[in-house]
Formats: C-alpha cells, sequence, structure tokens
C-alpha cells in the first residue's frame, strides 16, 4: 500500500514537471528570439514555369 501511494506521487511529480515543461515551451514560442518565416499567401492563378531540363555533359 505504501508503495502505491509512492508510486502515486511520483506520477502526480512527473505530471507537474511535463506541464512546467510545457508552460515553459509555450513561453518561449511566443517571445520573438529570432526573425520569424512568414509563408507567402496562397496564389492560385499563378502560372507556373518549368525550365527545360539541363542535359548532362557526354
Amino acid at each position: 500500500m505504501l508503495d502505491m501511494a509512492r508510486e502515486h506521487q511520483k506520477l502526480e511529480r512527473r505530471d507537474a514537471e511535463d506541464d512546467e515543461l510545457k508552460q515553459l515551451m509555450d513561453k518561449l514560442s511566443q517571445n520573438a528570439y529570432g526573425p520569424k518565416i512568414e509563408m507567402p499567401a496562397d496564389d492560385t492563378h499563378r502560372t507556373i514555369q518549368f525550365d527545360e531540363p539541363k542535359k548532362n555533359p557526354p
């Protein structure tokens, strides 16, 4: 019975540590520590042009 109580405390402690880590990661991701990557807007009407395939020299 004592072992079950200790294991339960370990699980609660581990869950608390996981929650703390998650909160820290969320806080770090909200701060801008570098340039953010911005994706271009979808342009569905743009035509796609392909170059001629490159030829390997003999």
